[in-house]
């Protein structure tokens, strides 16, 4: 496609968008059309991200004979560094931890036990994840499909993780979302039980992640 190509298009677009309220996805929008019209042009934003806890979150799910249950975080903080390529495309360094002293599911026994004898937080108070982030492809107007390789550590023992995400690029700040399976066991974790309750071995992680430009 040449620079400049389909402009007006792409103004109507961004403005129907910024009418219905959405200014997040028009920025993000506005991002990707300059993807489209010069590859060679730095049009992601790089340097190093602040991941903000609070807007950031970490959930587990794990399913169990009545069901199943959710544990989540907001305290998820680290780093987050883009780099440009020399051949214009972009990638990202990943350190990333979550409190898991702050992991609740909302009943207060079973997140005493789960703290306790599970992730043993006391001697473990977090987990930690350091890897990278590649682009795999680029869709006008859809957040920016990645793939996520990388080290994940929970209590003493490290696991390679590798799962698909989704990036959404504004002018000072991306946000990701992903979503992963890990085994309790594959950790060194029995697998626990509480009261009438026997969980699962799998456990489904989603994570977001909210960078800011530092």
């Amino acid at each position: 496609m040449r620079t400049g190509e389909n402009t007006p298009g792409l103004t109507r677009l961004a403005v129907r968008i910024m009418t219905h309220g959405s200014l997040r996805w028009a920025s993000a929008l506005a991002t990707v059309a300059l993807l489209a019209a010069g590859a060679g042009a730095q049009v992601l934003a790089t340097g190093t991200f602040l991941i903000l806890p609070g807007e950031s979150r970490a959930e587990f799910f794990v399913a169990d004979n009545r069901g199943g249950f959710t544990g989540y975080t907001t305290r998820v903080s680290g780093t987050v560094k883009v780099h440009q390529l020399p051949d214009g495309t972009f990638n990202a360094d990943v350190q990333a931890t979550v409190d898991a002293r702050t992991i609740t599911t909302g009943i207060g026994l079973r997140d005493r036990q789960m703290h306790r004898d599970v992730l043993k937080t006391e001697a473990y108070p977090v987990m930690a994840f350091r890897g990278s982030v590649t682009l795999v492809a680029v869709t006008l107007g859809r957040p920016l499909a990645a793939r996520v390789r990388g080290r994940l550590t929970v209590r003493d023992a490290s696991r390679e993780v590798d799962f698909p995400a989704r990036i959404l690029a504004l002018r000072d700040e991306y946000v990701g979302e992903g979503e992963f399976v890990v085994r309790m066991s594959e950790f060194g974790i029995p697998v626990p039980r509480f009261l009438v309750f026997v969980a699962q071995d799998p456990v489904q992680v989603r994570v977001k992640v909210v960078a800011r430009h530092q």
